[in-house]
């Protein structure tokens, strides 16, 4: 118990001298140029620079229209009379009917990675990328293209999400055997404009 308390004496004695020979100096750790810990740095990107995309789209549109319509009318003439009694009585009545409906539907996704290069940025520091990809297989081309905007903050990892892209177009085109027995044929063309 002495021990303990002669310790305790000794370090008491210790620390009240280093603390009055020695002044602590201290600075502060943020200055006017720091940016917040709990945000992404942002990284310095140039034209040329490769960005992927990691492209993750679905799109589903639906639109349904109803119509009908509905006319009828009558005419009658009596016998002719007079210079006209050759005339038979006359009479005519129609009736027309319209009703119509159409519904259409599309949907689709999309999901790739694509590298784009970056092609300008803009004074505000948005950067405009663009890329394609072509496949061949079966001498059938699959084309993949996107254009937009991104902000240097949303990426991570070099990578960023295509909906972050800003102003997208995102284009998936096949090109080859497939792709043309999927548009119609002349006929079917000229019947389409005709009616």
């Amino acid at each position: 118990m002495k021990r303990l308390r002669i310790i305790t004496f000794l370090i008491g004695i210790l620390l009240a001298g280093t603390l009055s020979a020695n002044t602590v100096l201290a600075t502060s750790l943020w200055d006017d140029d720091s940016t917040s810990l709990y945000t992404r740095q942002p990284s310095t990107y140039k034209v040329g620079d490769l960005i992927t995309i990691i492209i993750v789209e679905q799109a589903t549109a639906s639109q349904k229209a109803e119509s009908s319509s509905d006319k009828s009318g009558s005419i009658n003439a009596r016998e002719g009379t007079g210079v006209l009694d050759f005339l038979p009585s006359l009479g005519a009545s129609w009736d027309t009917e319209y009703k119509g409906k159409g519904t259409t539907t599309r949907g689709g996704s999309l999901s790739a990675r694509l590298t784009v290069s970056v092609v300008e940025i803009t004074p505000e520091g948005i950067l405009v990328i663009e890329g394609r990809q072509v496949i061949r297989v079966n001498k059938e081309d699959q084309v993949l293209t996107i254009r937009g905007k991104i902000r240097p903050e949303d990426i991570s990892g070099n990578m960023v999400y295509s909906t972050y892209v800003a102003d997208a177009v995102i284009e998936y085109e096949g090109k080859g055997v497939i792709g043309r027995t999927q548009n119609p044929g002349l006929l079917t063309k000229f019947f389409q404009w005709l009616f």
